[in-house]
């Protein structure tokens, strides 16, 4: 996991990825090779970790609890008492998992909604259920063609943000592209209801 450091001495931030973890005992980080970091190698000495995972910055307070140099340099951190966390996207995204066609100018495939918002949604495709080379790229228009029940529409547009690929699925985070204030407010509702049943399942 890519990860910032900030030391408490100098205040800068760095680049760095955790390479392991010991719960509850210690973290283990790729030590920053920049000029001057070697006069804050001791114990005791305060970072502030801070990682981006879906959307949401996390944050911690920790110390140096030992360093080594070979076979790489590497950071052996206090685990954290507590973790703050904030919000980057507008609206909180709930997980589902609806079936929808997505489709744009070149072809049409069959796409799973893996969680939504007010303001978007990310799909999952399967490259096993899509023909030659999926031709979408981030800023492109997407048509949804979700269970008309779900929204009260055939279709929603939305603006790829971002696309990802692991494995055989392709992931790609949209934001809805919507001028309809009545499908808008079946979004929320429709929102409102996964929130709901949610949690029901989390008390039942």
């Amino acid at each position: 996991m890519n990860v910032v450091l900030q030391f408490s001495r100098d205040g800068k931030r760095y680049s760095s990825k955790i390479v392991g973890v010991d719960p509850y005992n210690f973290i283990i980080t790729k030590m920053p090779l920049a000029p001057g970091i070697s006069k804050m190698l001791f114990p005791g000495e305060g970072i502030t970790l801070k990682y981006e995972c879906d959307g949401i910055i996390y944050g911690f307070d920790t110390e140096i609890v030992n360093f080594v140099l070979k076979p790489i340099p590497l950071l052996i951190l206090a685990y954290p008492v507590s973790t703050e966390k904030i919000e980057l996207r507008r609206y909180k995204r709930l997980p589902c998992l609806i079936p929808v066609h997505m489709e744009n100018e070149y072809e049409r495939n069959l796409a799973f909604m893996v969680d939504i918002s007010q303001g978007g949604c990310r799909l999952v495709l399967d490259k096993n259920n899509s023909e030659g080379v999926l031709n979408v790229m981030t800023g492109d228009t997407l048509t949804i063609h979700p269970v008309v029940e779900l929204f009260g529409a055939d279709t929603v547009n939305a603006i790829v943000a971002n696309a990802a690929q692991k494995d055989r699925n392709i992931i790609f985070g949209t934001a809805f592209q919507i001028e309809d204030p009545e499908l808008s407010k079946r979004i929320v509702e429709f929102v409102e209801r996964i929130a709901g049943i949610l949690k029901g399942q989390k008390t039942a």
